[in-house]
C-alpha cells in the first residue's frame, strides 16, 4: 500500500465524516428546533424530512466513525508487519 494511497483514503474518510456530521447535526436540529430550521432553510428542511435524513444517516455515520477511529491502528499494524517481513 503506497503512502499516497493511504493519505488519499484518510482524507476521503475524514472529509466524508465531517460532511456527514454536519448534515447529521443540522437534521437533528431540524427535528428538535424545526421552526427555526424551517425558517432558515426557507421551508426546504421540514421536520419530517429532517427525521428521515437523520434516520437514514445513522448507519453510514457510525461506519465512517469506525473507519476514522481504526485507520490509525490499522496503518500502524500494517507498517510494522511490512517492516518485519522486509527483514526476513
Amino acid at each position: 500500500m503506497s503512502q499516497e494511497w493511504q493519505k488519499t483514503f484518510k482524507a476521503a474518510v475524514h472529509w466524508s465524516l465531517l460532511v456527514l456530521t454536519v448534515i447529521y447535526l443540522v437534521s437533528g436540529l431540524g427535528i428538535t428546533q424545526y421552526r427555526i430550521i424551517e425558517a432558515v432553510t426557507l421551508g426546504l428542511l421540514t421536520k419530517n424530512l429532517a427525521f428521515r435524513i437523520h434516520d437514514v444517516l445513522l448507519i453510514p455515520f457510525f461506519a465512517l466513525l469506525c473507519l476514522h477511529i481504526l485507520i490509525g491502528p490499522a496503518v500502524w499494524v500494517y507498517s510494522h508487519m511490512r517492516k518485519h517481513s522486509d527483514r526476513t
